[in-house]
């Protein structure tokens, strides 16, 4: 009769919401490695991930970061990841694009106009779905992106139609290259520690860079122009889990895991904009010209890069229908891809 007495209260508890304390307190541990040092725009994002994971977690999961470098080298990351040697990644898939070329399509130039459109594009026209589709096949689950601002062309040359681009040197790598080549304009492979130094010493005239580093990496030192649309506005990183560990958690925590990812990404579709204009700022009182393309040469850019689109889109299933995507996305806001 106890017995029975003793089942019926357990049965009331649980219809009632009420968890055992046990599993309310399960305490899992994940080691994350950022690519991005803990005073940088995306060292805070990442922290802020973490941070949101232990609130909604009531920090029985605990994520702990390590810088570059500090687990495993920026180049053995993703291959660290499917592996499980680490369980968290954040940084940018570009360094990998050989594994995974869907990630060139986040890149694909004069794609969305504003962090807004990235947002409406991850959320309501698939990607988010695609890219975990892309991850999966590699032991890894992509939880959600991170804007980091504008990206482009920052110049010792003044750029007002594809032709001012023809026969400059660029520094630029992996996608970025493709669409410096693309524009007419000669892509050199250049380390981004090293090119303060080539362009003081006129190496390269422009680098393909985040518009906010004309401060932190003291570009206006030797640059003059940025020009306006940004290839990339903004460009993307990602914030990645294994996927066993993923799975392996309890169901409340991966919802969590979820949850956070897309919290940090909200968190820098709003500040993106501010850094952008920190940047102008900056512009302006370091007398940086900023340069705004006409309408018809902006037409002009992304049809000399169209081709690069379709190259993109054919070397995956997947990658396709991103890129297909994103084409109708824009067509449905007239602009012609034709």
């Amino acid at each position: 009769m106890k017995r029975f007495i003793g089942w019926a209260v357990l049965i009331v508890f649980l219809a009632a919401g009420f968890c055992p304390p046990l599993m309310a307190a399960e305490k899992v541990k994940l080691r994350l490695q950022c690519v991005y040092p803990e005073s940088a725009q995306m060292g805070q994002a990442t922290k802020f991930f973490v941070q949101r994971v232990a609130e909604l977690t009531g920090g029985n999961l605990e994520i702990t970061v390590f810088w570059p470098d500090q687990l495993v080298k920026t180049a053995e990351a993703f291959d660290a990841l499917g592996k499980g040697l680490i369980d968290v990644y954040s940084g940018s898939m570009l360094y990998f694009a050989g594994t995974i070329p869907e990630v060139n399509c986040e890149w694909i130039p004069f794609g969305w106009a504003d962090p807004k459109e990235a947002l409406d594009i991850y959320q309501n026209h698939g990607w988010l779905e695609l890219m975990r589709q892309a991850t999966l096949k590699h032991g890894v689950r992509y939880v959600a992106p991170l804007s980091v601002a504008s990206m482009g062309l920052i110049t010792k040359f003044p750029v007002n139609s594809l032709q001012d681009m023809k026969g400059r040197m660029i520094r630029a790598v992996g996608m970025e290259a493709k669409i410096i080549d693309a524009l007419g304009a000669a892509p050199v492979s250049i380390s981004g520690a090293e090119q303060y130094m080539a362009l003081q010493r006129g190496t390269v005239q422009g680098t393909d860079y985040p518009f906010y580093t004309i401060g932190e990496y003291k570009f206006y030192e030797v640059c003059e122009y940025i020009i306006r649309p940004a290839l990339h506005t903004p460009g993307i990183i990602e914030l990645l889990i294994n996927q066993k560990v993923y799975d392996g958690l309890p169901e409340a925590y991966r919802k969590a895991v979820d949850q956070a990812g897309w919290d940090a990404f909200l968190r820098t579709v709003e500040l993106s904009p501010v850094w952008d204009e920190e940047a102008y700022k900056f512009c302006k009182e370091k007398n940086v010209t900023i340069v705004d393309l006409k309408p018809e040469v902006v037409t002009e850019f992304r049809k000399a890069t169209l081709p690069l689109w379709d190259q993109v889109g054919k070397r995956t299933e997947i990658s396709g229908k991103l890129v297909a995507s994103l084409k109708a996305y824009l067509k449905g806001k007239g602009i012609k891809l034709d």
